[in-house]
């Protein structure tokens, strides 16, 4: 199952969508790498990243600033993971309470807390640690600040949005995969 997914995830690499504020691309990858997170946890989750981000180099090179921010995937899908379990252990206690948790409400408790995570906190690792380390290393010139400050509400915009399809597509897939294949998923409603 990780090298199926590590596979799907390497394949969606190639569909790339151009954003009309920001350099990056809206991908697809992220969708797989999610759903294996939703039905057999972090480790995993994290598995298919790692190949995907190795993969992704071998048969999509980009060239030495795309290979920097390759590792920022890990840390990009660490705060969706965590919106993902924190929403499912929140429906979880409201579970064993009685109270009902439909298929709506999971998806959005985790899109929700995925996007706040991950739109939240994502900016900050861009302009501190990306921009202002990591890319001038890479490519070996200084970005001037006024320039990082200005892509500040990009890096919202584009951290937040790609979460919001990408959660909501990954549970619905993880919920007919793992229904498909008998598996009881670990971060689905029971």
């Amino acid at each position: 199952m990780i090298a199926v997914f590590a596979a799907i995830a390497i394949i969606l690499n190639a569909i790339r969508i151009p954003s009309i504020y920001y350099s990056f691309f809206y991908t697809l990858c992220d969708i797989p790498v999610l759903v294996v997170f939703i039905i057999y946890g972090f480790k995993m989750g994290f598995l298919v990243e790692a190949i995907h981000i190795m993969g992704q180099e071998i048969f999509f090179p980009t060239g030495v600033a795309a290979v920097v921010t390759y590792p920022f995937g890990l840390v990009i899908h660490t705060f969706m993971f965590s919106g993902i379990y924190v929403a499912f252990k929140i429906l979880q206690r409201k579970r064993d309470k009685r109270n009902f948790v439909g298929e709506k409400k999971a998806i959005i408790y985790s899109t929700g807390l995925a996007t706040a995570l991950r739109g939240g906190l994502m900016p900050f690792i861009d302009y501190l640690i990306l921009y202002n380390i990591a890319l001038p290393l890479a490519l070996g010139i200084s970005i001037p600040q006024s320039y990082i400050l200005a892509l500040v509400p990009a890096f919202i915009v584009y951290n937040v949005t790609s979460t919001l399809y990408a959660v909501p597509i990954a549970y619905l897939i993880a919920t007919k995969t793992s229904k498909y294949l008998r598996i009881k998923a670990k971060y689905l409603p029971a």
